[in-house]
């Protein structure tokens, strides 16, 4: 099971054993606890990505999903493959999450777009616009591509993100993925490049066939 971890509550000095090591994590303002042998496990990657923190997030998830194919990539488990598979998407998620220029929080996409903060979150609920929420805080991220230079939503992505709200499984990160992700159907390039060319037709074309 995999907890999404807000903060570890660090009161011993790393030097320290592990036995004396805490074993409570804060998750959203609650207590959960963990056994002493899995905290010890999250303080030595902690001190791993401590250590090396000068390198960005997409390229720690790339060389976390090397780790795991290192140590478990030969054996034949459901569950060691299962872990795997989950490292490798985490470092995807990763990636797309830093594409065309990152990603904007709620505030700064209004302040870009000109409008309030409330009409972004209703353009996000009613399937206008496409973000994905931060498991630490809640708080939804709007990747950038999506806005062109003049301060508007790039044409074509509601009339896409609407084909593709006929797929009911389809998460935040699938769209996202839709957009970024070359298709031999278009030529070998991207949905957004496309859009950028003006062509929405073709886009929207390929976003039923992807949620078909």
């Amino acid at each position: 099971m995999v907890l999404d971890v807000d903060r570890v509550d660090h009161s011993v000095e790393e030097r320290q054993n592990v036995s004396a090591m805490p074993r409570t994590l804060e998750r959203r303002g609650r207590k959960a606890e963990l056994p002493a042998r899995e905290q010890a496990v999250v303080h030595e990657f902690a001190g791993v990505i401590r250590r090396h923190r000068e390198q960005s997030p997409a390229t720690l998830a790339r060389l976390a999903s090397v780790a795991f194919g290192i140590s478990i990539g030969s054996r034949e488990s459901r569950r060691d493959k299962l872990a795997l598979a989950l490292a490798r998407g985490l470092e995807t998620r990763q990636q797309l999450a830093e594409a065309e220029g990152g990603s904007l929080s709620s505030d700064e996409a209004a302040r870009f777009l000109g409008i309030s903060k409330t009409a972004v979150l209703k353009r996000l609920a009613a399937g206008r616009l496409v973000a994905w929420r931060e498991q630490r805080l809640q708080a939804a991220r709007f990747p950038r591509w999506q806005f062109d230079e003049r301060g508007r939503v790039l044409a074509g992505v509601p009339e896409a993100l609407e084909r593709l709200r006929e797929d009911g499984g389809l998460d935040a990160w699938g769209k996202i993925l839709f957009f970024l992700q070359t298709k031999a159907s278009l030529e070998g390039k991207r949905p957004l490049d496309l859009l950028r060319e003006g062509k929405v037709k073709e886009v929207c074309l390929a976003a039923q066939a992807y949620a078909e």
